[in-house]
């Protein structure tokens, strides 16, 4: 019997198109059946209560963030997941209700414009509601990050500074070890510890997925491997064949968990009792209390989800989301939810961490009434604490991993200026890869930095009087982020910071910096993170010379090119610049010389015309179940792997992008290349430009390889040639129902695509599903007839990119390191592209005691 207090005022559910799918669901109301939806709202704003017992053990006491607020709550998953357009209705009745913060726990929006919940809480934020939502949970693996609009506040989880912890004494003979790691259940032991994958007659394996046989580990202590399944389910496991208590690990270093155990239970961090297992025999094993203690604040969790994703800076923050005691419900519907009656759990995930910014957010809305969800997400970004280290507990965590950083409400309660943008800005520029980055975002992101980039932020003051800033920057090695030394924002008023980044450095990874804002007056100080990744865009720039050095007076030629290597036509402008040292002597090519030293070029390069792909029967079947070890994928996942090179649509690859779903992304991909169906119209598959593209689909459907064997890839011979082999063993979501298929691609530059299938097993089932191809514009074929035999993808001719040369003639006219600038703008690039080429001139006896010039002997001094 429940007392009301009236701090739920709202509670419907959303599952209309949920239970249509499934129907059997124990719920069908409001009511939480999992646990998850009471730990997150009672997170974000639980009341303050004394006593929040675990297992009969006191942990409290314990409240949410904003403790003040009142709770509506909107049921949009089910045991099987969540519908789309389940979630989108909510987000609108919400609105409609007038609440003031969403939390959404819930993983999706890596392609903002398709998602139909992205595009709801669009409508949230131009309705002044803020939206909290998770980063995921697929980390530490860059670009993994979930809901990448920048009008989402993403969140990514970190630890916090309590933490519950227990003792594993592992003794054999007069050997004793002892581990710590995390529990919150009670004490077990001593009695023998068994690993579960050398047990016989268990089929579990290492990772206890499966229920063991009545008394195969009666009174014994058992050893389980993290991953695959849930961590309470494997319990629940071993549990069934009589196991006194169990011993989780990582198998990798990692963050450990308290969750409701059926058993008595010690999380550890790694794999170090592995060693001591192995090298004694007849061990005992004690596991002690779970206690509460003193923890390690600020680490990034190894599952939170990491950047980048899409053309904002994701996620925008982090936040506690290990550990986090708050509410259960005491009837869970699944043996990982753990035992039922208890009313409090500590778990995590970034669905743990979400609730936190939520309820910080309803904080300081209510400290700040005429506060946007824009201004909201400033405060708590640009205040953020940046000491947070990644996984390891050592390496500072960068914006692709934290963010900003950590919130910290007390300082966002105190920002002196905001940023912020509009929704109809968001709308307008949040899908331009060339504009985006010119969102008033609290953040700058430039997936694409060619050389040099100039965006603006507008500051907005906050504290009804003028203000001087001092402006200051971090940039990585050889790299620069400029901006003025001052800014000065007027009261109630706005102020511009024009802030340029450029690079020479080389390679792919992203680097990062920081843009920090002091009031010349006193008072915190504010920082904006920077992230790009050099490299050139859509059109790209070389200059290459006849040779490496000139001799003093000799003569050279460089070519300049520029190549339009994607889809869309460019117009470009090209401006190279001679050193003093260098006389401009000539010009072939379609340039012009504009100056003494300078040459110009402006044109028009046309887009690639790609082939069209598409399918025909072949009578042979190439079906060949792969031996190599299975990959572990989920649900809506995507793997990337490196491969021999292999020709598609007249161009190579060495990377696959693959998706639980039933398609390969050629050329490899991100969360936003994650669709759960084809797109459709009418009933029936349609070509869409939205990403995923460059798509081989044998069987796209709503998959899921959470409780399969997963996918392998391997190369095999066959036929004298060599092949990439990509198999799924995945099931239809929702269901056991097993689906194998294949791809095979030969390697080399020529193509030759097949999908094959089991002929007495074929792929089928799901209501909506397409077999095809499609190139990087969304064109091809994609059929609705189940798989029946081998199909074979063939690809019609198309057409390379433009591209505009020119050749500059140069005579050397002094000793020197010269070298020839160009730079290129297009509005298919962001920023300026710019290629320095170096060209010495040497003279000839350059490396001699001494030389003459003009009749007279030049000595060098000694230095």
């Amino acid at each position: 019997m429940f007392r009301c207090n009236n701090k739920l005022i709202g509670g419907a559910p959303f599952l209309d198109a949920y239970l249509e799918s499934f129907p059997d669901e124990t719920y069908k109301t409001a009511r939480d059946s999992d646990g998850h939806g009471t730990h997150t709202a009672s997170t974000a704003a639980g009341n303050v209560v004394t006593s929040a017992k675990v297992f009969g053990v006191e942990r409290g006491p314990v409240h949410g963030v904003s403790p003040g607020s009142w709770v509506s709550v909107y049921k949009v998953c089910g045991k099987q997941g969540c519908m789309s357009s389940d979630s989108a209705a909510a987000v609108a009745q919400a609105v409609r209700d007038g609440v003031d913060v969403v939390n959404f726990s819930i993983s999706g929006g890596t392609d903002p414009f398709s998602d139909p919940v992205e595009m709801a809480f669009l409508d949230a934020y131009a309705a002044g509601v803020f939206v909290a939502a998770s980063a995921g949970n697929s980390g530490p693996e860059a670009g993994t990050v979930n809901h990448l609009s920048p009008w989402v506040t993403t969140v990514a989880a970190s630890t916090q500074r309590r933490e519950f912890s227990s003792a594993l004494t592992l003794q054999a003979g007069a050997v004793r070890k002892v581990l710590h790691g995390a529990s919150l259940t009670g004490a077990a032991g001593p009695a023998p510890v068994v690993r579960a994958g050398d047990t016989k007659g268990y089929k579990g394996g290492m990772t206890c997925a499966k229920p063991a046989k009545k008394g195969l580990f009666t009174g014994k202590i058992v050893v389980c491997e993290r991953g695959g399944n849930p961590r309470v389910e494997k319990g629940w496991n071993v549990l069934q064949g009589g196991a006194l208590g169990m011993v989780l690990y990582n198998p990798e270093l990692q963050d450990v968990e308290t969750d409701n155990h059926w058993l008595p239970t010690v999380h550890l961090p790694d794999a170090a009792l592995l060693e001591f297992l192995d090298a004694n025999t007849g061990i005992t094993a004690t596991i002690g209390a779970g206690e509460a203690g003193a923890g390690t604040g600020d680490v990034m969790a190894a599952f939170s989800s990491r950047g980048p994703g899409g053309l904002a800076l994701k996620p925008d923050v982090t936040a506690p989301g290990v550990q986090i005691l708050a509410g259960h419900t005491p009837t869970p519907d699944e043996a990982a939810g753990g035992p039922k009656g208890e009313l409090f759990q500590a778990i995590a995930g970034t669905s743990m961490s979400s609730p936190h910014v939520a309820g910080a957010a309803a904080l300081l809305a209510a400290r700040h009434p005429g506060w946007t969800p824009g201004e909201l997400k400033s405060a708590l970004m640009t205040s953020a604490v940046t000491d947070v280290v990644t996984e390891d507990g050592k390496t500072e965590a960068g914006p692709q991993e934290m963010g900003a950083g950590r919130i910290a409400v007390d300082r966002a309660d105190e920002v002196t200026l905001t940023v912020s943008d509009t929704a109809d800005r968001m709308m307008a520029l949040a899908g331009d890869e060339v504009r985006a980055v010119d969102l008033n975002l609290p953040s700058i992101n430039a997936p694409v930095m060619p050389g040099r980039l100039t965006t603006v932020r507008t500051l907005r003051d906050m504290t009804g009087r003028t203000t001087a800033y001092d402006v200051s920057t971090t940039a990585p090695k050889d790299s620069a982020i400029s901006v003025p030394p001052v800014v000065v924002v007027p009261a109630g008023g706005t102020a511009t910071l024009p802030i340029t980044v450029s690079s020479r450095a080389t390679g792919d990874a992203y680097l990062s910096g920081e843009v920090m804002l002091t009031p010349q007056g006193g008072g915190r100080a504010l920082h904006l993170p920077v992230s790009f990744k050099p490299g050139q865009g859509q059109v790209t720039l070389a200059s290459t010379c006849t040779t490496k050095k000139v001799a003093l007076a000799g003569t050279a030629k460089c070519t300049v090119t520029a190549a339009n290597t994607g889809y869309d036509d460019a117009p470009v402008d090209l401006v190279t610049r001679l050193d003093p040292a260098l006389a401009l002597t000539g010009v072939d090519g379609s340039a012009r010389a504009a100056g003494p030293r300078e040459i110009r070029h402006t044109g028009t390069l046309r887009g690639i015309e790609p082939g069209r792909p598409g399918l025909a029967d072949l009578d042979d079947r190439v079906w060949r179940p792969l031996t190599v070890p299975a990959d572990p994928i989920g649900d809506e996942e995507i793997i990337n792997y490196e491969v021999p090179e292999f020709g598609y649509g007249g161009q190579t690859y060495t990377r696959l992008g693959v998706v639980s779903n039933g398609y390969l992304v050629v050329g490899g991909g991100t969360g936003q290349d994650v669709r759960f169906e084809p797109p459709t119209a009418d009933g029936a598959p349609k070509h869409d430009p939205a990403r995923p593209n460059n798509v081989l689909a044998p069987y796209w459907a709503d998959l899921d390889g959470t409780k399969a064997e997963g996918v392998r890839a391997a190369t095999v011979k066959g036929g004298g040639i060599e092949w990439i082999v990509i198999e799924w063993r995945v099931n239809r979501f929702g269901t056991k129902d097993g689906q194998r298929f294949q791809v095979w691609l030969a390697t080399g530059p020529d193509e030759d695509v097949r999908f094959a299938y089991d002929r007495k097993d074929l792929p089928g089932g799901a209501k909506t599903f397409a077999v095809g191809a499609e190139n990087a514009l969304g064109k091809g074929e994609l059929r609705t007839t189940r798989p029946g035999p081998d199909l074979r993808v063939r690809t019609t001719d198309g057409k390379p990119g433009g591209t505009a040369s020119y050749t500059v003639h140069l005579r050397a006219l002094l000793p020197a390191d010269a070298r020839i600038t160009t730079t290129m703008t297009s509005p298919e690039v962001p920023g300026t592209t710019v290629v320095r080429t170096k060209i010495p001139i040497t003279t000839p006896d350059d490396g001699k005691e001494g030389h003459l010039l003009n009749g007279f002997r030049r000595r060098r001094c000694p230095s």
